[in-house]
């Protein structure tokens, strides 16, 4: 059976990287310094759902054959062997990943509403990137799952870590973690060009 701060330390990850002590004061005892934290929630996690959008319709283009500035979902010529190899292929490798993360044991990654009602908005940015990899995966390969769970979790592992590297209080972080989701819906109405 595993201690409290254990199962918190699996939680959020072994390596806790803590901003000096003066910023960390200066962010809890104001609401400019929470706001200022959110904007930098929204541009690190805006440059990540950019990233992993690029990199989506990279896989796209390489698989498919797509041409620059061409979407899988608006082309209607494709070869064939390509729309049936694609899927199959990322099944497969997303199949290894799986497989091989559950021999490791590791444990589930938490959703964003997950980890505000039930951990005060600590998530593992470890998990969540993973989420993110398999999410990418899918959808790179022609699966039918778009991008939206992947840049939602993401960005909320990316607001947790910056909260809990700043130590902020239990409602600041959950109010992040609810800022990086925003920012991963949001990512999901635009599409990189």
């Amino acid at each position: 059976m595993l201690s409290q701060s254990e199962s918190r330390r699996r939680l959020i990850g072994t390596s806790h990287l803590l901003a000096p002590s003066a910023l960390r004061l200066r962010i809890r005892s104001s609401e400019l310094g929470l706001l200022a934290t959110a904007v930098l929630v929204g541009v690190i996690s805006g440059a990540a759902v950019t990233g992993m959008s690029r990199a989506a319709q990279a896989l796209h283009q390489a698989i498919f054959g797509l041409s620059k500035g061409e979407w899988l979902s608006s082309v209607g010529d494709i070869i064939w062997f390509r729309l049936l190899l694609g899927p199959i292929a990322g099944g497969a490798i997303l199949g290894l990943f799986l497989l091989s993360a559950n021999r490791a044991h590791r444990r589930q990654a938490v959703d964003p509403i997950e980890a505000n009602a039930l951990y005060g908005g600590r998530m593992s940015l470890r998990e969540s990137l993973r989420v993110a990899f398999h999410n990418l995966i899918s959808n790179g390969f022609g699966a039918s799952v778009g991008l939206e769970a992947g840049y939602t979790q993401l960005s909320s592992g990316i607001a947790s870590r910056i909260g809990l590297a700043l130590k902020v209080r239990r409602n600041d972080l959950r109010t992040l973690v609810g800022c990086g989701a925003a920012v991963g819906i949001a990512g999901c109405a635009l599409r990189v060009r």
